[in-house]
């Protein structure tokens, strides 16, 4: 696998700031040969932890997890614009779109395949609920934001 973090030209309306090529397997295939698309929220998903092993953020057990990485999902768009039809590497990029006090929105283009944007919540592993996003996490997130152009 390939992971790179660069600040690149800007393409379409997206910038980018994160680059990831993820594996497609066979068995991600639908019964027309082409990636079911349930798979790439999963391949976003792989992009997203991707970007914070990048940063240092990497992790074996769930004890060990950095309280930033403590969040689920608010909300997934992805508009389908080509079918994906065959195994091999899915380019994904990652852009920072947007930062609140316990959410972030991080925008998302899977080559020419598909496109959105993805809503995260912080949350305290204690109680569940909606948690501030600490100081660290703050400059990573506005650092890759100006990566992107």
């Amino acid at each position: 696998m390939y992971l790179r973090m660069e600040s690149i030209i800007r393409r379409g309306e997206v910038g980018v700031g994160f680059l990831w090529d993820s594996p497609v397997y066979f068995d991600e295939l639908d019964l027309n040969g082409t990636l079911h698309n349930s798979r790439f929220a999963v391949h976003v998903e792989r992009a997203q932890s991707a970007l914070f092993e990048q940063l240092g953020k990497r992790w074996t057990a769930y004890a060990d997890r950095d309280p930033d990485l403590h969040y689920v999902v608010r909300e997934l768009h992805v508009e389908f614009l080509a079918a994906f039809a065959a195994p091999g590497l899915l380019p994904v990029e990652i852009t920072a779109e947007h930062i609140g006090t316990t959410s972030a929105r991080y925008g998302f283009r899977c080559g020419h395949y598909a496109t959105g944007y993805r809503v995260i919540v912080k949350i305290d592993r204690e109680t569940g609920e909606p948690a501030p996003w600490s100081d660290w996490y703050r400059k990573a997130f506005v650092e890759l934001h100006r990566a992107q152009g």
